[in-house]
């Protein structure tokens, strides 16, 4: 409950800057998606970044739950973070990559904080799910295979590419839907309450 309570507290103060932020990472995301296609082509990151990227990208390729834009409002705050991650390693190859996206990372810290400040104990659930995306197939195609293998990496791109055909998210269905932070909220805190009954019921008793 006191999780909760902080939660509806900062939503009330943040929620104008952060509805903005998510209206416009919706109408952004497959593009967004692109720089994560250059960080999985990038030989001077860290093999981990890479393989974080092509995981990102996965996970917004897979069949999202929900309906209509707010099937992809998870989506949005996992490539920011997974870019955060990406730009913060230190290396020499991370720092040219922040650098070359500079018009991207120079508002991330103002997104983390607003992120973190708005959705409360949502904020680190969410973000801890990154960890587990190195690990994932798409259509028989590890994480590892898109950074080793060019053939690989060319197919992840393609299926980038007809995601942004298809994606269908526009100006009017954002102006419309993305209103209320609570409906947000609810959203996010419904499928970790949904996670957590898989969990407990894949879960053997003792």
């Amino acid at each position: 409950m006191a999780g909760r309570k902080v939660t509806n507290m900062a939503t009330k103060e943040l929620e104008k800057p952060f509805l903005e932020r998510v209206s416009e990472y919706l109408l952004s995301l497959p593009f967004d998606l692109k720089i994560l296609q250059e960080a999985v082509a990038d030989p001077d990151l860290e093999r981990a970044s890479r393989e974080l990227a092509a995981g990102t990208i996965i996970h917004s390729l897979l069949p999202q739950e929900g309906e209509g834009l707010f099937r992809y409002i998870d989506d949005l705050l996992f490539v920011r973070a997974a870019l955060q991650i990406i730009g913060a390693d230190g290396s020499d190859g991370a720092k040219a990559f922040a650098a070359r996206f500079s018009d991207v990372y120079d508002r991330l810290p103002e997104d983390m904080k607003l992120f973190e400040n708005t959705l409360g104990d949502l904020w680190p659930w969410l973000t801890a799910k990154l960890a587990h995306f190195p690990k994932q197939v798409y259509k028989g195609k590890t994480t590892s295979k898109c950074v080793e293998d060019e053939e690989t990496a060319t197919f992840l791109y393609d299926e980038g590419l007809e995601f942004q055909t298809n994606y269908n998210v526009n100006e009017d269905q954002v102006r419309n839907k993305v209103r209320k932070v609570d409906a947000i909220i609810e959203l996010l805190t419904k499928r970790r309450a949904e996670e957590a009954k898989k969990i407990a019921e894949a879960t053997p008793r003792k």
